[in-house]
């Protein structure tokens, strides 16, 4: 589907399979912080220059496998997203209330935002993105909360990271959670860290 930069919030319907259960959400996983698989996505779309990496299974092409939820979301079907050049079939549904939660990341001094592709199937409330770190402890902290105009595909706006987790030189594991109001259905697609790696 995609592989490169730029903005975002989403979700609806068809189950075509099910968000894989990864191990579980506490069992940290080793990432690297060396990515080589490197396209501005967004840059058609909003100028948007920046090299971005798909997250694993983040265009959910072949499945969810990696990402994990125990509320519902679903990798769905019918739902090609037009502002890519190659469409793809299938993204990620996330029903009022519930929550994805992604495969582990590596992110360090290098990687300083994220973004994706949203769609807001129905409803009126926002989409928030958090993140997730374990270590002494489950701790999640909020990145941002978007509100999603319409229901067509739009690109996020860049998830900043905060400094604590942009802060080693080395690299911190992280899951990123999308969290759906309760009042609203959105869809994800195509989520994309930026390595700033050519900076």
């Amino acid at each position: 589907m995609l592989s490169a930069r730029a903005l975002g919030s989403a979700v609806i319907a068809v189950a075509v399979a099910c968000v894989a259960a990864a191990g579980s959400p506490a069992g940290a996983s080793a990432a690297t912080c060396s990515y080589s698989q490197l396209s501005q996505v967004f840059k058609p779309l909003d100028g948007d220059a920046n090299l971005y990496t798909p997250f694993q299974n983040g265009n959910f092409e072949t499945g969810a496998g990696g990402w994990w939820s125990s509320t519902g979301a679903r990798v769905v079907s019918g739902d090609s997203n037009p502002l890519l050049g190659t469409h793809g079939a299938y993204s990620l549904q996330i029903p009022g209330g519930g929550s994805a939660q992604s495969p582990w990341m590596c992110v360090n001094a290098t990687t300083p935002s994220m973004r994706f592709f949203v769609r807001r199937v129905s409803g009126t409330g926002p989409l928030t993105v958090n993140a997730v770190i374990i270590s002494g402890g489950r701790a999640v902290s909020t990145l941002k909360t978007m509100s999603v105009s319409g229901g067509s595909w739009q690109a996020s706006a860049p998830v900043t990271f905060p400094a604590y987790l942009t802060a080693s030189s080395t690299g911190i594991n992280v899951q990123f959670q999308f969290t759906a109001d309760a009042g609203a259905v959105f869809r994800i697609d195509d989520v994309e860290l930026d390595p700033y790696l050519r900076r």
